[in-house]
């Protein structure tokens, strides 16, 4: 077909139009399916079907990361994909790691473990909220990440092969929980691997990959604990490697300041 002008003139590929209509829902998408696993553990956890809530908890963190850099790959952010993240990060990552908590073990402390549980639960939304009313270093996260907190309450179900909680263990989860909960409205900062390259080489994250594969064999339920463990004490690591080098970080308070206008968050933890 020739244009008027004289120049060929393209069809659109109707393959092509519809990849680029579904990258304007599929971040949504991807939120609401966030949504679904975090309601679905507590629904889960409520009738003691521990394990299956916990992977759910899981499966919601995986989601949590998966959505934002689709929408970023596919140019689709927007003000209100990034409320409603916040908002499902809320349910999976503060009240249904809570409840999955309290349905655990915490309910045989009585007004203790509903406390302790009501503790998680604030600390996750403010954790939520002061990420969305400030910026941060790209490199770091202010306070431990919503979804590895999530993380460390429901991986207990894993390593008990989805039984509650022993009860002479339970004041110690319930100090676990605390602690978590806790960690998210602290001033540590956690590494975000943001700015994490391997290079123009495949072979170094096939190999990453293959090592994480080769974990979760080995070692099966204890792999997901293994791997928080060593998160939480990278600050610690990365202060003594910093120091070494004669490096310090930026102020904390150079980063909770508000947004300015027009500004935007990467990603929500």
């Amino acid at each position: 077909m020739i244009a008027p002008h004289g120049r060929p003139h393209r069809v659109p590929h109707p393959l092509g139009a519809r990849l680029r209509g579904a990258a304007g829902w599929l971040p949504g998408a991807l939120t609401l399916g966030n949504v679904l696993a975090g309601f679905s553990a507590i629904i889960m956890a409520s009738q003691g079907r521990l394990a299956v809530a916990a992977l759910l908890v899981l499966g919601a963190f995986f989601l949590d990361g998966l959505d934002g850099r689709i929408a970023r790959m596919t140019g689709t952010t927007s003000e209100f994909g990034e409320q409603l993240d916040s908002i499902a990060d809320g349910i999976s990552f503060a009240v249904a790691p809570s409840l999955f908590a309290f349905f655990a073990g915490l309910d045989g402390l009585h007004r203790i473990g509903w406390a302790v549980a009501f503790l998680f639960t604030a600390c996750g939304v403010i954790r939520l909220a002061r990420f969305s009313a400030g910026m941060q270093d790209p490199r770091f996260f202010i306070g431990l990440p919503s979804p590895t907190a999530a993380a460390i309450a429901v991986c207990p179900a894993l390593v008990t092969g989805g039984e509650r909680i022993p009860g002479p263990y339970v004041p110690l989860y319930a100090a676990l929980v605390a602690a978590a909960g806790l960690l998210m409205v602290s001033k540590i900062r956690f590494r975000s691997f943001k700015d994490l390259r391997f290079g123009r080489q495949p072979y170094r994250v096939l190999a990453l990959w293959a090592l994480v594969i080769a974990g979760f064999v080995a070692l099966g339920e204890w792999m997901v604990p293994a791997m928080i463990a060593v998160y939480l004490v990278s600050p610690l690591a990365d202060a003594v490697l910093r120091r070494r080098g004669g490096l310090q970080h930026p102020p904390a308070q150079d980063y909770d300041r508000p947004v300015p206008a027009g500004g935007s968050h990467d990603e929500r933890a």
